[in-house]
């Protein structure tokens, strides 16, 4: 398979990703660091991801690799991952021999699992980073700029595809509180006709007195009206 074959099969893969209930995030994150390393001139690659109100955290690399252990809990701390994520915006690749001082913990590691090269693009979209991808090499000169620039584009790809799914939990919450509601009233409305029919009262009598057993002994008021269908339950007035 030619390259520009495998790049279009790859953001495809990537773009085409259906999120819903059975959405592996694991699993789609860890293959998009694979596929960096394998359409990048790059030795691994690192995701790292900020949910809402958390911290930067490493959630996803190409390999399973004992020695970037160290490197997974200083990443998020110093280094281009951090500082991508921070700005929004690609760091590009940097000499670790030169950046002891800029980076003491995030280079220390990097050296140690035998990187010698590391730059970051951001998992941006519209200007708001939630994270941002690690791009290590062990080799002897740094990522090209074109590839950093291939980073970036799947990168995009991949925050949009989070971002959707993102869009359908909040739908499914709020669709669940609607079908909440609904299951409710419908419950009180037919506890409202129940009550009226049995004590001759007005379908208002019939409410405010359920509404008034329910503050009287703390209750919420689906389940008073709930026991007045099933239990047959008779809030006194």
């Amino acid at each position: 398979m030619g390259r520009e074959q495998l790049l279009a099969d790859v953001f495809v893969e990537l773009a085409g990703f259906c999120p819903g209930k059975s959405f592996d995030l694991d699993g789609y994150l860890e293959r998009f660091a694979g596929r960096c390393v394998q359409l990048l001139d790059v030795s691994a690659a690192v995701v790292l991801c900020a949910p809402p109100g958390e911290r930067l955290r490493a959630v996803a690399a190409s390999e399973a690799d004992p020695a970037l252990a160290g490197l997974l809990d200083a990443a998020p701390l110093e280094g281009p991952a951090r500082e991508s994520y921070r700005t929004a915006a690609p760091v590009a690749p940097v000499d670790l021999t030169g950046t002891a001082v800029r980076w003491p913990r995030f280079t220390e590691q990097a050296r140690a699992a035998g990187y010698r090269f590391a730059g970051a693009v951001p998992l941006a979209r519209r200007g708001q980073a939630d994270g941002s991808v690690l791009l290590l090499s062990a080799g002897s000169v740094p990522v090209p700029e074109t590839e950093v620039r291939l980073g970036q584009a799947m990168a995009r790809v991949v925050a949009v595809t989070l971002c959707r799914q993102d869009a359908l939990d909040a739908y499914r919450r709020i669709n669940d509180q609607l079908r909440t509601a609904l299951q409710s009233r419908v419950v009180i409305e037919q506890a409202k006709g129940f009550l009226a029919h049995r004590t001759g009262s007005s379908l208002e009598e019939a409410f405010e007195a359920m509404r008034g057993h329910a503050r009287r002994h703390g209750r919420r008021l689906r389940d008073v009206a709930r026991d007045v269908v099933e239990r047959a339950l008779m809030p006194e007035p």
